[in-house]
């Protein structure tokens, strides 16, 4: 049985439309996220983290297990999923405006004759990631303060956050860290559907012509490969974005060690080049890439199974008509 990627707009696809990839988008993302959601709190404990990350750097996280360990008696087992509300709901608008500006970007490059170009994919890709960042960026920043947070605790939830972030730090605290976020998403968003196309390709023609086997596809290889290399080629931005984003809230870090209070982005850079090295633009970066290599693997499967399920019950809705 062949299978056809579903990502992007394509000239034989007519059963999907631009809602359909939307809707494939939300179940992707909330499916994912409640996988993946603990290998998201590590990540960002290493990355708030000033001192070292390695066993003997003098940090209290340096290791995923460890860390997990850690969390896990200090805090509880539900520890690992703090923050999972805002972070469905951050997964979910991003799942929607990405899938969707990406159907229509690529449906209007095929309509000018430029949708074969293989570059096109980056290009779609990098201004669906921007769609989804402006829609969801306000469900990121109370995600990160939830997970920053230690105990005692200053928000009690995703409502909470926003209304004390609103009352106490202003309109402009739900967008802080935009600008090197949107210089992260970007690139790395275009590189993820520059490298799913890609290995697409390779993977179907590997697997004969995307044939399924036991236990993979040529989504789940394309999905997982091109998650680990898009996150690798950014990551230090990402790094950057997480420091930013807990400015102000510093001190409720205290218990998990060093406090550093950054200005400003560029003042973050230099310092944490002083201070940590290149090592230190590269923290979590293990945790990220199985968080991110698992995580596109599942998005793109989970968001390719659900636009062929659409596309079917289209299809037979269709063929009922005609009968």
């Amino acid at each position: 049985r062949v299978m056809v990627s579903h990502v992007g707009y394509k000239d034989n696809q007519e059963h999907l439309t631009a809602k359909d990839h939307a809707f494939a988008g939300a179940v992707s993302g909330f499916l994912t996220r409640g996988f993946l959601q603990p290998l998201d709190v590590l990540k960002i404990r290493f990355q708030l983290q000033v001192e070292s990350t390695l066993r003997r750097g003098g940090g209290l996280y340096h290791g995923v297990i460890q860390s997990a360990v850690v969390i896990v008696r200090s805090e509880g087992l539900t520890a690992l999923w703090k923050g999972h509300v805002p972070a469905q709901a951050l997964s979910i608008c991003f799942g929607v405006a990405q899938f969707w500006s990406y159907a229509v970007l690529t449906k209007t490059a095929n309509e000018h004759g430029i949708g074969e170009r293989y570059s096109i994919h980056g290009v779609c890709g990098a201004l669906a990631g921007t769609c989804g960042t402006l829609a969801s960026f306000p469900c990121d920043i109370v995600r990160t303060r939830l997970i920053a947070q230690g105990t005692p605790k200053r928000y009690n939830g995703m409502v909470d956050a926003w209304r004390k972030l609103l009352h106490q730090e202003g309109i402009l605290s739900l967008w802080r860290g935009l600008v090197p976020t949107l210089a992260m998403t970007a690139p790395y968003t275009g590189l993820t559907f520059y490298f799913y196309n890609a290995f697409f390709i390779l993977a179907s023609k590997s697997f004969g012509d995307g044939g399924e086997v036991p236990w993979l596809s040529s989504s789940a290889v394309s999905g997982v490969a091109s998650g680990v290399c898009a996150k690798v080629c950014i990551y230090p931005l990402d790094v950057l974005k997480k420091r930013i984003q807990i400015r102000g809230f510093e001190e409720a870090r205290r218990q998990f060690g060093k406090v550093v209070v950054y200005p400003n982005a560029w003042k973050c850079i230099v310092q944490m080049w002083k201070e940590e090295g290149i090592l230190g633009c590269y923290k979590g970066l293990w945790p990220s890439m199985l968080k991110s290599g698992c995580a596109s693997g599942s998005i793109f499967i989970t968001y390719e199974a659900t636009c062929h399920f659409l596309a079917h019950i289209h299809s037979s809705r269709e063929n009922n008509d005609i009968r």
